[in-house]
């Protein structure tokens, strides 16, 4: 069932199959070498997915249309990981 949305996972919860499947799938980011991997291992990307790019240090998001930066201005990932606060 893509596309379920997020679920917030508590503290002692099991993780289930289907939530494995589901939520905890679309909730993480993938690690590719470069596009070319990128695009080899998710040749049709969804809508909020998110993808990091080794060669470059990037972080990007799928737009619907397209792999965009995440986190403005700054590119790779030392900026885009302070940008989001942590």
């Amino acid at each position: 069932m893509a596309g379920a949305g997020f679920k917030v996972f508590a503290a002692g919860e099991v993780l289930t199959a289907a939530d494995t499947n589901v939520y905890l799938m679309e909730q993480t980011v993938g690690t590719y070498d470069d596009v070319a991997d990128r695009a080899a291992q998710v040749p049709s990307p969804t809508e909020g997915q998110v993808s990091y790019l080794k060669d470059t240090d990037s972080l990007e998001s799928y737009t619907g249309s397209s792999w965009v930066a995440v986190g403005g201005g700054a590119s790779g990932f030392e900026n885009n990981f302070l940008l989001m606060g942590a």
